[in-house]
């Protein structure tokens, strides 16, 4: 996925009208429609809603094109998900594991949370073995301040994720 060429921030809100929502929900549902196809669905010529794909792309509202695969084939047999606990909450560690965390492969989303962990992370691995070599790698290591992961393996999705719902529209 294609990072966006600028990042929103979350208290800033781009104002989107019933047009965008409509090509937000198109794109969500169906991201190789072509534009001819997309600009029909939403009622506008092709170049407008070009035009306003483009305009949503830089705002970072729309921030990047992606396909959806299935984890087990590409060896992906084991899904988890970890909380975190810090035993030292300090900025240097805490950006330590940030950077080590974002940079493996293996840990496919990672969320600061509050509560009980201080991170929640969905981490692959082929084996059980495998998810076991990673984690106790991180506990291992001092410098990055870990004091707990607790494990919840996926058994079964029932419901993956597949983008984030947009306004209802149809009203």
């Amino acid at each position: 996925m294609k990072p966006p060429s600028k990042l929103l921030s979350r208290s800033v809100k781009p104002s989107l009208d019933r047009i965008d929502l409509m090509i937000l929900d198109a794109l969500r549902d169906h991201g190789r429609i072509t534009y001819q196809a997309l600009s029909e669905r939403v009622g506008l010529s092709a170049r407008p809603c070009l035009e306003r794909v483009r305009r949503l792309e830089q705002k970072g509202v729309i921030r990047g094109y992606t396909a959806l695969i299935e984890p087990s084939a590409l060896g992906h047999d084991i899904i988890a998900l970890a909380g975190i606990s810090m035993r030292d909450p300090s900025t240097g560690t805490r950006q330590r594991l940030e950077r080590a965390l974002t940079a493996n492969p293996a840990v496919i989303e990672l969320q600061v949370v509050n509560g009980e962990y201080d991170y929640i992370a969905r981490i692959v691995a082929p084996t059980l073995a495998a998810y076991e070599a990673l984690t106790e790698a991180y506990l291992a290591d001092p410098g990055f301040g870990i004091g707990r992961i607790h494990t919840t393996f996926v058994l079964k999705t029932l419901k993956d994720f597949e983008g984030y719902p947009v306004a209802d529209h149809r009203d």
